[in-house]
Order: C-alpha cells, then structure tokens, then sequence
C-alpha cells in the first residue's frame, strides 16, 4: 500500500464520519462540517483522477468505517476531531522519503488537511496550536 493509497482510505473514511457525525450539529459547527466534508471530497476526487490520470487502480471506498456511536453534538464534536487527526496522521505519513512525486501530493494534502484540523480544533473550542499536526503523540 503507498502513501497515496492511505491517503486515500483516510479521506474515504473522513467522508462516511462527516455523513454519519454532522447530523447531530447545528449552526456555525454544521456550516463548518459541511464545508469541510466538502473539502474531503474534495481531495478524494483529484486522488482519483490522479490514479486515473496515471492508469493506476484506486482501492474502493469500504462500504462502512467504524465511528464509533454519534448520539449527540459532543460525540460528534469527539468523532471528526479524531477524523481530522486521523487524516492528517495518514498525509503526515507520506512525507517520509520516496518517490517524489508521491511525496509532493501528500505534502499539498497534509497542509490542507492540517488546515482542516485546526479549523475543526477551533470551532469546537480546543486549541489548535500543534507545530506537527498528525503527530503521533
């Protein structure tokens, strides 16, 4: 499995939390989980016209992923924090030396999933400053 492949299986599994987890929020945290659901489908789509575009076969999105029970907003809250972790986790991955290439698609998504961690990390009130997002800890 490459790093482009984690990737992808870390957005896959991003965009079936963000579908099972923001109907429990409201307001600016629902506006914000669907823009970055968004985003995630973004990254997904040109992931696959990468492959495509390269004559490469993408693994299949599962057709669910363990998140765990969402009955209320803070679950939610809890569940696409460790999304966006998870996320960059798997995009922090890819930078490790290889093909280059590779490693310059997964540095574009680790900033923006970074990004997306921070701006996840604030509308739920944690603090967003981390100088490595998707460090292992």
């Amino acid at each position: 499995m490459t790093a482009l492949d984690t990737g992808l299986a870390a957005e896959y599994a991003a965009i079936y939390a963000y579908g099972a987890a923001a109907v429990h929020l409201d307001g600016d945290q629902r506006d914000l989980a669907e823009e970055l659901d968004a985003e995630h489908r973004a990254r997904r789509d040109a992931l696959l016209d990468f492959y495509e575009a390269h004559g490469l076969d993408a693994a299949p999105a599962a057709p669910a992923y363990e998140v765990g029970p969402v009955t209320d907003a803070e679950g939610a809250q809890q569940v696409l924090l460790a999304v966006e972790q998870d996320v960059a986790t798997a995009w922090r991955a890819g930078l490790a030396p290889g093909d280059l290439g590779e490693r310059e698609i997964c540095l574009d998504m680790y900033t923006e999933a970074a990004v997306s961690l921070a701006r996840w990390r604030i509308a739920i009130g944690v603090t967003a400053a981390d100088p490595w997002p998707g460090r292992p800890q």
